[in-house]
Order: C-alpha cells, then sequence, then structure tokens
C-alpha cells in the first residue's frame, strides 16, 4: 500500500491562514530586526514548517514501513512496534507496549492522507497485541 501525504494542500483553509500569519511575522522580524531578523526568521520557521509544506511518500509492505519526505527517509520494520495510537490526522506507531516518555523519540507518525480506514485496517492487521486509545 503506497500514498502521499501533503497537509498543505488537505487543508486549504487553514494553509490560507498559517500563510498570512507567516507573511505578518517575516514582515515584523524584518521591521524590528532588519534583515538578519528575516533571514534567522525565514530558516527558524522554514525548518519547523517544512512537514506541512512538503509531501511525505508512505509505503507499507509486509515487512517494512517506509517514510520518505525530501530530507530523510525512515525504514522501520514492524516488529519494531507494539503499540499505536491513532487522532484524527494520523496514527502513531510505538515501539512500547505502554506510554513512556521515551515514545516520541523512538516511535514514528504516519499521516492518514485520504488512506484513513486502509490504514487503520492493516495497522491493526501488524500490530496485534498493540493497544487504541
Amino acid at each position: 500500500m503506497e500514498w502521499t501525504s501533503h497537509p498543505c494542500i488537505e487543508n486549504k483553509k487553514k494553509t490560507t491562514f498559517l500563510i498570512i500569519f507567516l507573511v505578518v511575522l517575516l514582515v515584523g522580524l524584518y521591521i524590528w530586526f532588519k534583515l538578519w531578523g528575516l533571514i534567522i526568521g525565514i530558516v527558524l520557521i522554514g525548518s519547523a514548517m517544512y512537514p506541512y509544506f512538503i509531501p511525505t511518500r508512505y509505503e507499507f509492505n509486509e515487512e517494512y514501513i517506509i517514510k520518505k519526505g525530501v530530507f530523510m527517509q525512515q525504514k522501520k520494520q514492524w516488529k519494531e512496534f507494539r503499540s499505536f495510537y491513532p487522532d484524527k490526522n494520523g496514527i502513531f506507531l510505538s515501539p512500547f507496549p505502554k506510554p513512556t516518555r521515551l515514545e516520541n523519540y523512538r516511535g514514528i507518525y504516519i499521516r492518514f492522507g485520504d488512506k484513513r480506514d486502509n490504514v487503520m485496517e492493516f495497522v491493526k492487521r501488524k500490530i496485534k497485541t498493540g493497544s487504541v486509545k
């Protein structure tokens, strides 16, 4: 199973407000801190926001999960995961059977895109002993 998630395109109303906010913020940085403030702001905001504006490609097969972005690629085996936690936008796969503070560093977040039901079914089949919130 393969699909691409592009939050910027999927949430056009949020994207419109976000772009307006970012333009106002960057103009403010330029007014208060001149060119260097603008450059630093663009770098910091761009590095934090690029997953929202750049599409991410996902691939599920019987052995692996592959998550491909512009600057990264993650490939994990299904046997590494023991629990999962869905929310409205995606599902978090955790290597721990119960919630811990280390989950965020060792788990992987998968955005549904337009494949919510298919992704949930596939994950439930692969992570049978997982807890679901």
